[in-house]
């Protein structure tokens, strides 16, 4: 059915990204063929380690290698401490996922994010 929502959990709650691998945190990229777009809330807690910024960028692919940012929403998008952000990215690729990318490789907080995915009007 055309405009309908479906569930989304990208992070899980109560979720501690601890220390920053090489490129960022990143979830495992779902198939969204059937989606035109997702509302997705992203909380982040207080931040431990060094000061700096920390960021998310929503991305999507057509083939799981080559990730470009999904229409909607900025190449990263500064998240703050204890705070809560919706997000509307557009989905025109096959697959979505999240990043997640610390200043410091010191860096830990506990996160969420999770919403609805629209589906497609056919």
């Amino acid at each position: 059915m055309a405009g309908e929502f479906v569930p989304l959990v990208m992070i899980p709650r109560y979720t501690s990204l601890i220390g920053q691998p090489t490129g960022g945190f990143t979830t495992i990229g779902m198939d969204t063929s059937d989606y035109s777009k997702a509302y997705v809330n992203t909380f982040m807690g207080p931040l431990a380690g060094a000061s700096g910024a920390v960021t998310i960028a929503f991305q999507e692919s057509t083939d799981q290698t080559n990730w470009t940012t999904c229409s909607g929403v900025s190449d990263t998008e500064d998240l703050t401490e204890n705070g809560e952000v919706q997000y509307t990215p557009s989905l025109s690729k096959r697959w979505f996922r999240l990043r997640v990318t610390y200043a410091s490789s010191s860096n830990s907080a506990t996160f969420w994010s999770m919403g609805y995915l629209e589906r497609r009007e056919s």
